[in-house]
């Protein structure tokens, strides 16, 4: 599939996705008079092998290309930075404050990207793929290409899978472009129950096994939406809930008509799961200063012991803080009671 046909293709189905509604986003997110019409990619952003949205060359941009990756042809998708100047972007400095951003989210939501990867290119030159994370000083001068997505072979590529991760980006987009500190890419909405569908294979050093951190954040925050549902029913548990400052709770649980906030972690102790989700969780729950969730509470798989029971007794009591823990056991679908 050439550029020119799947960036056509992709215009085409990305109505029936957030995607789709990019150009009111950056409007809303750069406080832009107008939007330059509503297409993804136009004929002024599809150049031959590569791809970028609609407005996208002085952005952390929405990418395709066609590249060899292992002496193979493959096509990438996902989000870039282009530190290539020209007419347009005479220098880099402009997407500097971008790239601290950048750096900040990918730093602190590392689950936010499952099964994604990491590349760039000096000149012609292609690096190894990497896991997701901050952009390295070394790599932020002209001329560098950096990527974060996934690539596919020719025959693999899927249109309906390549705008859904460009739909999970979204928030990452929308915190490095806003112009405000808190960017409203979400509407404030009504609480609407479900699970979106994850990716269901898994591949960072975890005790005794190998694992993917991201997609393994999915397979437990699935099961811990089956394991909420069984308690508090489905009609009352909503996984990825979406707040208006642009990020996502990983579950919502409709309590006495209030919100209880889950955040999952992986991790290998619970004092480093309680140390990961507590900014995120006082963050979705209060920010700037409103009541979001009665409570608040950090799922992960390991045990809390006697030490970690008393640090959250005494901020509870000392801070009068809602925040609890809950052991959730992946392979005997068990979660454990609030501690």
């Amino acid at each position: 599939m050439v550029i020119l046909e799947l960036a056509r293709a992709l215009n085409r189905a990305s109505v029936d996705f957030e995607i789709g509604h990019l150009q009111e986003i950056r409007v809303r997110l750069r406080s832009l008079k107008r939007a330059p019409g509503r297409a993804l990619f136009s004929s002024q952003t599809i150049r031959g092998d590569y791809a970028f949205h609609v407005g996208g060359r002085t952005e952390l941009q929405f990418n395709i290309g066609s590249e060899t990756h292992e002496q193979s042809e493959v096509i990438r998708h996902g989000v870039a930075f282009s530190l290539e100047t020209s007419q347009t972007l005479p220098t880099i400095e402009p997407l500097l404050p971008k790239i601290a951003l950048f750096n900040d989210y990918v730093r602190s939501h590392p689950e936010d990207f499952p099964g994604m990867r990491m590349w760039h290119y000096k000149g012609n030159r292609r690096s190894d793929d990497r896991p997701v994370g901050p952009i390295s000083d070394d790599l932020i001068r002209p001329g560098i290409f950096v990527m974060l997505g996934r690539h596919a072979k020719v025959d693999e590529v899927d249109v309906q899978g390549i705008l859904a991760d460009f739909d999970r980006l979204l928030t990452l987009y929308a915190y490095v472009e806003s112009d405000s500190h808190g960017p409203k890419l979400f509407e404030t909405r009504d609480f609407e129950p479900g699970c979106p569908r994850f990716a269901e294979t898994a591949t960072a050093v975890f005790p005794g096994r190998t694992v993917d951190v991201a997609l393994r954040h999915k397979e437990v925050q699935r099961v811990l939406y089956d394991l909420l549902c069984h308690e508090a029913g489905k009609e009352n548990v909503q996984v990825e809930h979406p707040l208006n400052f642009g990020v996502r709770v990983d579950a919502a649980v409709r309590q006495s008509g209030k919100l209880v906030f889950y955040e999952v972690k992986i991790a290998p102790t619970a004092q480093s799961c309680v140390r990961a989700a507590l900014g995120q969780l006082l963050e979705y729950a209060h920010w700037p200063s409103v009541e979001r969730a009665s409570e608040i509470v950090v799922v992960g798989e390991a045990p809390l012991d006697s030490d970690g029971q008393a640090y959250l007794r005494f901020l509870r009591k000392q801070y009068t803080l809602p925040l609890w823990y809950r052991q959730i056991d992946f392979d005997g679908r068990v979660l454990g009671d609030k501690s």
